[in-house]
């Protein structure tokens, strides 16, 4: 890649998950003291206002950072800002509506682009459409570099590589905790979940072009669990996690067996409460939210009154910073599998691993952690990065890098709960 002015640029900066990202670098400055950074956004003195506080929160000295003009309704500025960067943080959303600008402008200058989306529809298109184009262009755009979907994807990869035989399937369940001021998110995390409701028709059409060959099917199969219910492993009321984690995972296996010949590991995904009337509230929640988003009028509501239909879990305003402070979230892992090839061939699985991920509060603390050390990791790993280029999933793109251990220094920590065991 040509010298460029800036490392990495910080697009979006003045957004709450922006601004959070801002921090975040000026908090690792000190590890990479040659990193060159900039943020960007619309209003200059919006992005003062947001270095100074950043300044103000990690205690560094941030005038060195510089500033970049850019709105993604203008391609002049885009193009601007993508010549002078190697990697765009890209926290401009809901994706789907807003990135395919910035998406043309980093291919078009050569620049690698990371998101935090979940937006299923928009990660599926961006790999059909772009892949081949980033390749050309030899860059990287790794998809999904937040909470979406770090912690699941490379959970999986820790697993398989803490398990001393042959993993054939992974469940996960996830779990948080608040402190007593209680947890909150900023609507912009809720604006992008109507997104995928609202454009769910579209799913299956990219992906029967993006995959139109079926993965070969492997034995025993895991048996999702498509109800409520009581989870001895984790002791914790459990429901389907519908979220973006199985089917960037899935890619992620997918890459691995056709290009690494991996046998692709099977992957279900949980959420847990402890209370059940809690989990039967929140499915309620989001039921009724999903039924109002598949409507134009019912996504107007919402975003006008987002904390009456959450009870109080989404505003404008998102979480305060004693909320995030008290607030954490936790990943558990059981991994099962084979002990020999010989086993194998059985069919029946007579090894469990369990894992975890666990870390600080998921949205604005957690994912600015793993975004940062993402992008960190394409700079300076790059020897370890598939191909040339192209569009990934973090797990396929950072299968052979020290993201887990990075991300790992800062917090969001990947263990083994208990050493691989016979059943």
């Amino acid at each position: 890649m040509a010298a460029k002015k800036f490392d990495i640029i910080v697009f979006g900066a003045t957004g709450f998950t922006g601004k959070h990202c801002v921090k975040e670098l000026a908090e690792v400055w000190d590890e990479n003291p040659d990193l060159k950074w900039a943020v960007a956004g619309r209003s200059m003195e919006k992005l003062r206002s947001v270095v100074d506080w950043a300044a103000e929160k990690s205690g560094r000295d941030l005038k060195q950072v510089e500033y970049v003009c850019a709105d993604i309704q203008d391609d002049a500025s885009l193009n601007s800002m993508c010549q002078q960067g190697k990697l765009i943080l890209n926290l401009v959303g809901p994706y789907h509506f807003y990135a395919m600008p910035v998406i043309q402008a980093c291919v078009k200058n050569k620049c690698h682009h990371i998101d935090i989306s979940g937006e299923i529809q928009f990660l599926e298109r961006l790999q059909l459409e772009y892949h081949e184009k980033a390749k050309e262009a030899g860059i990287y755009m790794v998809e999904s570099c937040g909470f979406d979907s770090i912690p699941a994807d490379m959970g999986v990869i820790y697993a398989k590589k803490m398990f001393p035989g042959i993993l054939n399937s992974v469940e996960s369940y996830l779990s948080s905790k608040s402190g007593p001021e209680g947890s909150k998110f900023n609507f912009g995390t809720l604006n992008s979940g109507m997104n995928v409701v609202s454009h769910f028709r579209e799913i299956q059409a990219i992906r029967n072009k993006l995959h139109p060959t079926p993965l070969p099917t492997y034995k025993p199969k895991l048996k999702v669990k498509n109800r409520v219910f009581y989870s001895d492993f984790c002791e914790r009321w459990s429901v389907v996690f519908s979220g973006s984690d199985v089917p960037n995972v899935e890619r992620s296996q997918r890459y691995l067996y056709e290009k690494e010949n991996q046998r692709p590991i099977q992957y279900a995904a949980y959420a847990t409460e402890k209370s059940l009337a809690v989990l039967l509230g929140i499915i309620l929640v989001v039921v009724n939210l999903a039924i109002f988003a598949f409507f134009r009028c019912g996504r107007k509501l919402i975003e006008k009154y987002p904390g009456a239909f959450t009870f109080g879990a989404f505003s404008h305003e998102g979480p305060s910073d004693a909320q995030m402070a008290g607030t954490s979230f936790n990943f558990k892992f059981r991994g099962r599998g084979f002990s020999s090839e010989a086993v194998e061939k059985t069919e029946k699985e007579d090894m469990e691993i369990i894992t975890q991920v666990d870390g600080p509060e998921m949205a604005y603390v957690a994912t600015p952690i793993v975004m940062v050390q993402s992008a960190l990791t394409i700079l300076q790993e790059a020897d370890k990065l598939p191909e040339r280029g192209g569009v990934y999933t973090p797990a396929a793109a950072f299968y052979k890098t020290t993201l887990i251990d990075r991300c790992h220094q800062h917090g969001v920590k990947f263990s083994v709960t208990k050493p691989a065991y016979k059943l």
